[in-house]
């Protein structure tokens, strides 16, 4: 029988333990959405990173004070914004920086566009699930596999600009689909 994960026990107090495990299971689904909305509020990488690694250490400090009846990204998106004001304040001195309203305001569009970007990968998902088999495996040798598109062509017997054209439909087809899933995603909300 498994052990029950307590995570409310400090993550950093055991490597091994139960928390960690919960702590960096959350924290490797989400790291590039919380280094992408720092990096939307600090526009010069060095920052950005720098404070996304400060970010880093301060959830896995404060893992166990996570209510996990939110989502792990709210909550880490409001850890990283106090660290980009922080960053801000103190190295603010010496260069041109944002005013608050201004950072709330690029925090909140940035929050809501990573949870757009999020229920269109997931309606793209189910998208893809409804194209045919031939447009399946177009679609997965042309971006999945990353195979050039003369050499899809030679592989499947057709003419490069047949396939260009092929892909340019799918595309479409796939567009018109998450458009449609993601309209009735807000209407549902």
């Amino acid at each position: 029988m498994a052990t029950p994960v307590d995570l409310d026990e400090d993550p950093t107090a055991d490597p091994g333990s139960a928390a960690t495990d919960a702590f960096l299971k959350e924290f490797a689904k989400h790291q590039e959405r919380i280094f992408a909305y720092v990096y939307a509020l600090l526009p010069h990488r060095p920052d950005a990173e720098d404070v996304f690694q400060r970010t880093s250490l301060t959830l896995w400090r404060k893992f166990a004070t996570w209510d996990r009846q939110s989502p792990f990204t709210a909550w880490a998106f409001g850890v990283a914004f106090y660290q980009v004001k922080n960053f801000i304040r103190s190295a603010g001195r010496d260069r041109l920086r944002f005013d608050d309203q201004l950072l709330d305001r690029l925090a909140d569009e940035r929050g809501t566009t990573v949870e757009r970007r999020d229920a269109r990968l997931a309606a793209l998902g189910e998208c893809l699930k409804t194209l045919d088999d031939s447009e399946r495996a177009l679609v997965d040798g042309a971006y999945r596999d990353e195979e050039n598109i003369k050499e899809l062509a030679t592989r499947t017997g057709r003419a490069v600009q047949t396939l260009y054209n092929r892909l340019n439909l799918i595309r479409r087809k796939l567009l018109t689909c998450v458009d449609m899933r993601a309209a009735a995603e807000r209407s549902a909300t």
